[in-house]
């Protein structure tokens, strides 16, 4: 079983209370923990962000990939739970970070365990979507190509060869575990209100992917579409940031 550096996943908290809801954030594929740093400054101060860190990236470089995205869950749940005790808490994840936080529901359901109190689904189609274009097993200049086309990486990376070699590893394996993600059962109906969010100019993902998610709970299916394109987060980030805050603090 692949160990969690819990010393490793450091908790930004905004108000310093204890009572604050939790806010823990999965990031997108080649996505660190820092993918969110900047959010601290405009949450509000009841809700308290925790960015958790993925194996072999930021803090965690060192560590193995994860061999597929169920292993990824095992690692970093514990880190959750202890980090929540008993709290109200809530999820945030975009893109492969949707699909952690589907994988976390199907083991929240399954053992029992306490459930968030409210789901954010950004830039991501449902798990049972399986049409979709796969690169992982691309060549390097292709897969590389494929990464720049989604936007995202910044300039000075994109037109630098040699950095760019060095992120490909942690961005094919992210792509291999999202592209080869299966949900091993049918996955029970979340009675968790949800906000899906996407990107008008995604091109990764369709209006009609981004409708089929009001299957996956009995609660509320909030959808919000945002000026951008696979990573309107960051183009948007003052418009995420104010839903976050309206939704969990209301």
């Amino acid at each position: 079983m692949l160990g969690l550096n819990k010393g490793e996943n450091k908790v930004e908290n905004n108000s310093g209370s204890m009572d604050c809801m939790k806010l823990f954030c999965l990031p997108y594929a080649g996505g660190s923990a820092t993918a969110f740093s900047k959010w601290k400054r405009g949450l509000d101060p009841r809700i308290e962000l925790v960015p958790v860190e993925l194996a072999g990236r930021g803090r965690r470089f060192r560590e193995p990939f994860y061999p597929s995205l169920p292993d990824g869950v095992k690692d970093i749940f514990p880190f959750i739970r202890e980090q929540n005790g008993d709290g109200e808490y809530s999820l945030f994840g975009h893109s492969m970070g949707t699909l952690y936080i589907c994988e976390l529901m199907n083991q929240i359901c399954e053992h029992g365990w306490k459930k968030p109190r409210h789901l954010f689904l950004s830039g991501m189609y449902p798990p049972h979507i399986r049409d979709k274009k796969k690169i992982h097993h691309l060549p390097d200049d292709e897969f590389i190509q494929e990464i720049i086309q989604l936007g995202g990486t910044p300039k000075e990376v994109a037109e630098n060869r040699e950095l760019m070699q060095i992120f490909t590893p942690v961005l094919r394996g992210d792509y291999k575990n999202v592209e080869n993600y299966l949900l091993e059962a049918a996955p029970e109906m979340w009675d968790i209100n949800v906000t899906v969010l996407t990107g008008d100019d995604d091109d990764l993902v369709t209006a009609d992917d981004i409708s089929q998610w009001r299957a996956y709970t009995s609660e509320s299916c909030t959808i919000v579409t945002l000026h951008g394109g696979h990573f309107f987060i960051h183009e948007e980030e003052e418009k995420v940031i104010e839903i976050i805050n309206r939704t969990l603090t209301a």
